[in-house]
C-alpha cells in the first residue's frame, strides 16, 4: 500500500506503463510503429491519419461510415479496433500529462 508521502504520479506510473507497454508493443494485428504513430498522429497516412486523429479529437463525431471506410481500404476489425483504442490511449495520455503538470506547477 502506497505511503501518504507517495505522489499520484509515483503511485500510477507503473499502472501506466504496463498499459502504454500493452497497447504499443503488445501483440497485435496493427503493426506496433503504427499504433504508437496513432498516439499522436506523427507519421501517419490516410486513411488512419484522419479516423485517429478523430479518435483523439473528436470521438464523439465517429459514425459507421468511419468503420466502413477503414474496412473499404482493406483493414480488418482486429486492426481497426487496435487503432482506435492506441489513439483514445494517446488522448488520454495527453491529458493525464496536462493534468499531472498542472498539479506539479501548483504544489
Amino acid at each position: 500500500m502506497p505511503g501518504k508521502d507517495d505522489s499520484s504520479e509515483a503511485r500510477y506510473s507503473r499502472f501506466v506503463a504496463d498499459l502504454r507497454q500493452a497497447v504499443f508493443e503488445g501483440p497485435g494485428q496493427a503493426d506496433p510503429a503504427l499504433r504508437r504513430s496513432a498516439a499522436t498522429g506523427e507519421g501517419l497516412t490516410e486513411p488512419w491519419s484522419s479516423y485517429t486523429g478523430k479518435v483523439r479529437d473528436a470521438a464523439w463525431t465517429l459514425t459507421e461510415s468511419d468503420i466502413d471506410a477503414l474496412k473499404a481500404a482493406g483493414h480488418s476489425e482486429d486492426e481497426i479496433f487496435e487503432m482506435t483504442i492506441a489513439a483514445a490511449l494517446g488522448a488520454s495520455l495527453r491529458m493525464l500529462d496536462a493534468g499531472l503538470q498542472a498539479l506539479r506547477d501548483v504544489g
